[in-house]
């Protein structure tokens, strides 16, 4: 590019502004990226006093605990390459590999050996475990040669999808469970195109389980690595880490938007709760839940694309012991649990055991999980009921009456987004209708292109990305 219009865009960067409403992963992630890669100035509003989102990390009496998600998967780099900008590289830690386990009808059952997400990728030790009948295993086997799962507009059910697969004991014992601990939502409604597109394609190339076979690795004496890596100070630090690498002044804390208005020539205004109006700004990033999100833009037809895309709800419920008070027979890392179990709670992790920087010499830290998608009422009780309905699911595998010396309630409401069969095409009909009638206006997060912490980093460094392309073509 000659000199004298690289100077002109350089000017035309520096003067243009960007609103990023929400100062989670995505939000703060967007901005740091237009910190390192532009001169663009821009400015993160943020209705909470902290930076995170649903990162929240509680520090108590030498306890790190985790109110939404604590680890990440190793091989989405996005999150590791964040962490090493701001500074924490050193302070990264892998998970500690214990047995997982699986609570059906109120006994603990392992994770059966060499499986994918509950599918085996080694049918010999997988006929070992007794989590899955005789007649289970059966169906199982039917699936080398079994035709492909309708579709509906190239999408279908987890649920469905699995159960022609694999059997309906397959899901009820083994795979719901564990994909309900990612999504929270019911299975039979979730899209298999939005959640794992890739097992679509082993079965269009005629089976899973001969696809995951071929992929496995040759089984040696080493010893299994953790997938899983956080940071010691908890993941709420990286993200107050990359504040304090933005430009000062740069994060309004405490401060709510109430709308995104249109003005003139594709720019916007930002009007604030206490009616303030800033800007106008070139581009805007919403990073806020979808519902949330149709209340920021006055335009009918988004709003309803917005409020297509639901969430449900749930609550972390973190717990801590004296070491002595607590008889856990099984040793692991944790469990969850079977669909249609009658327990309250949903999975539960040791989490001094899977992450030992959590706790402290001589007492216990464990979280569970409560709000089936089905159940979602537990969410809104007190503090105590939700404790005592806890404590009555873990009893039994405790082996303990011990009271908790500190519980730390943390309630999602309406926050673990459902990517529902048919949101591929949802969320393409959003970003169309928004290129089309609002130019310059962006919506991302977890609500959309994945739900993990790393996904959401990675939607922020792309928008921004789109934003400096659009201000060179304009």
């Amino acid at each position: 590019m000659p000199l004298k219009n690289s100077l002109l865009l350089l000017i035309r960067m520096s003067n243009d502004q960007v609103a990023i409403i929400g100062a989670g992963a995505t939000g703060l992630a967007a901005a740091l990226w237009l910190e390192d890669h532009t001169s663009i100035q821009y400015h993160v509003f943020e209705q909470q006093d902290r930076a995170g989102g649903k990162v929240v990390t509680t520090v108590d009496d030498g306890f790190i605990i985790e109110g939404g998600a604590d680890s990440y998967l190793e091989r989405k780099i996005a999150m590791t390459d964040l962490i090493k900008r701001v500074g924490l590289e050193e302070e990264l830690v892998r998970n500690e590999v214990g047995q997982a386990y699986i609570l059906k009808d109120g006994d603990l059952y392992p994770n059966p050996k060499r499986t994918v997400l509950g599918i085996p990728t080694d049918l010999d030790e997988f006929m070992k475990t007794d989590l899955i009948s005789d007649d289970g295993k059966k169906e199982l086997l039917k699936e080398y040669n079994k035709p492909m799962a309708p579709r509906v507009n190239e999408d279908i059910s987890l649920g469905d999808f699995f159960e022609h697969r694999l059997g309906k004991e397959m899901v009820s014992s083994l795979i719901e469970p564990l994909l309900g601990g990612i999504y929270g939502g019911n299975i039979y409604e979730l899209s298999m195109r939005a959640t794992f597109p890739h097992f679509l394609k082993m079965e269009e190339e005629g089976s899973l389980l001969r696809a995951l076979e071929q992929k496995q690795q040759p089984h040696e004496n080493v010893k299994k690595q953790g997938m899983f890596l956080t940071v010691k100070t908890g993941l709420q630090s990286v993200f107050e880490a990359v504040v304090a690498n933005l430009k000062e002044g740069s994060v309004s804390f405490n401060t709510q938007v109430e709308e995104i208005v249109k003005e003139g020539d594709n720019r916007y205004l930002v009007r604030l709760a206490n009616g303030e109006k800033k800007g106008p700004y070139h581009s805007v990033l919403i990073t806020t839940p979808p519902q949330k999100a149709s209340e920021l833009i006055p335009d009918n037809k988004i709003k309803q694309q917005l409020q297509a895309l639901t969430a449900t709800s749930c609550a972390t419920v973190a717990l801590t012991f004296p070491e002595y008070a607590i008889d856990i027979p099984h040793e692991g890392t944790g469990f969850v649990v079977a669909r249609n179990g009658q327990e309250t709670i949903t999975a539960c992790t040791w989490t001094d055991v899977k992450w030992p920087h959590t706790g402290k010499s001589g007492k216990t830290l464990m979280r569970a999980y409560v709000g089936k998608p089905d159940q979602p009422e537990i969410v809104h009780e007190s503090d105590e009921s939700i404790t005592n309905a806890v404590l009555a699911d873990l009893k039994g595998i405790m082996n303990s009456n011990a009271t908790p010396e500190r519980v730390h309630i943390t309630r999602w409401y309406e926050a673990m987004p459902q990517y529902k069969v048919g949101h591929v095409e949802r969320v393409k009909q959003l970003a169309h209708e928004l290129t089309a009638t609002h130019p310059g206006l962006h919506v991302a997060g977890a609500a959309f292109e994945g739900v993990g912490v790393p996904d959401c980093v990675k939607q922020g460094n792309e928008v921004a990305k789109k934003i400096v392309d659009t201000v060179k073509v304009t």
